[in-house]
């Protein structure tokens, strides 16, 4: 209990550097540590879309999340967060930054300087509501930026990861920056994946998007994808939008996906660590899992394809080779 109280003055700012040096020293020392730090800051930063509260208030209501929290351990802790945000809305934590961003290789900043991040682990999703009543979910191993409040001329999100957006419609477009370009619109809803080692697609449900980088553009129309390859550009084709999406319901979909790509996905899906044989990367695989634990999902892919795996728990190991 008291290293959660040193999480929560370090998150709100309340330590001298002494006390910040210690309990940093402590996090990096403990896994469990860091897993705590980041649930933490992870249900401060979703809670901070409504007015200023004072130390106090977030204190008694993050109080109030973490015995709903300990109440509830079969439910995965992330999806709990949105509860969070639910318990008044009271606390508020725009953090002052001086960062930039660089977007479909052009340099800029927020118009608000005050803005959250919220970073899901790998083995979680959540979702939740902006400012503006727009609603996202993200997915696993996603880092999402967003400011506290939107500008009046401007809705600007930054994302590494995955996320589905519902943008309410308004006067103000909503952008959402990548390192791979810039989605425009004005409402809409529509899936993105912006994942360092995946390769970059957006899919459009409805409305009307635009896609931009530094070499080219693109509109999206209902029921199109866009995928950027390195040696053919940008790609749109036609495909049903709710296999895009499925993640956000529980579904593990996969069209003609590679194996080496798919294990990139189980690693954050089940937050596992995943060693691939290479001389099998690249077998290809379409279906789709609903909830279903690992040993199926493998035991699924090994029916399917000549492949075998073993999992150490211990390790949190999968490895995956080809059958003799």
């Amino acid at each position: 209990m008291e290293l959660e109280k040193q999480i929560i003055a370090l998150i709100s700012g309340n330590l001298n550097d002494d006390q910040k040096k210690e309990i940093l020293q402590k996090i990096k020392n403990d896994e469990h540590l860091q897993n705590e730090y980041q649930r933490i800051k992870n249900a401060w930063s979703l809670a901070s879309y409504d007015q200023q509260a004072d130390g106090l208030v977030i204190e008694k209501s993050f109080v109030q999340f973490k015995r709903q929290l300990q109440h509830s351990r079969k439910i995965r802790h992330l999806r709990l967060l949105k509860y969070a945000a639910a318990i008044a809305l009271v606390f508020s934590i725009g953090v002052l930054s001086q960062q930039f961003f660089v977007s479909g290789g052009r340099l800029f900043a927020p118009l608000n300087h005050q803005f959250n991040e919220i970073h899901v682990p790998n083995g979680e999703k959540t979702e939740m509501t902006l400012a503006d009543g727009s609603r996202v979910w993200l997915n696993a191993g996603t880092n999402f930026r967003v400011p506290t409040n939107f500008d009046e001329n401007h809705r600007e999100v930054s994302i590494v990861g995955e996320a589905f957006f519902e943008v309410k419609k308004g006067a103000a477009p909503f952008t959402v920056n990548s390192k791979y370009g810039i989605i425009r619109v004005l409402g809409t809803s529509f899936n993105v994946r912006a994942y360092d080692n995946l390769q970059f697609k957006t899919t459009l449900k409805e409305g009307e998007i635009q896609f931009s980088n530094r070499i080219d553009e693109k509109i999206l129309l209902p029921g199109q994808q866009l995928t950027l390859s390195k040696e053919e550009g940008l790609i749109v084709k036609q495909i049903d939008p709710e296999i895009a999406s499925s993640w956000k319901n529980g579904v593990i979909a996969f069209e003609n996906e590679s194996l080496g790509d798919l294990a990139k996905r189980l690693e954050r899906h089940f937050d596992i660590r995943i060693v691939l044989d290479q001389d099998i990367a690249s077998i290809r695989f379409t279906g789709q899992v609903f909830e279903e634990s690992l040993d199926e999902v493998m035991e699924y892919i090994h029916k399917t394809k000549p492949i075998k795996y073993a999992y150490d728990k211990t390790k949190r190991t999968l490895k995956i080779e080809a059958e003799s």
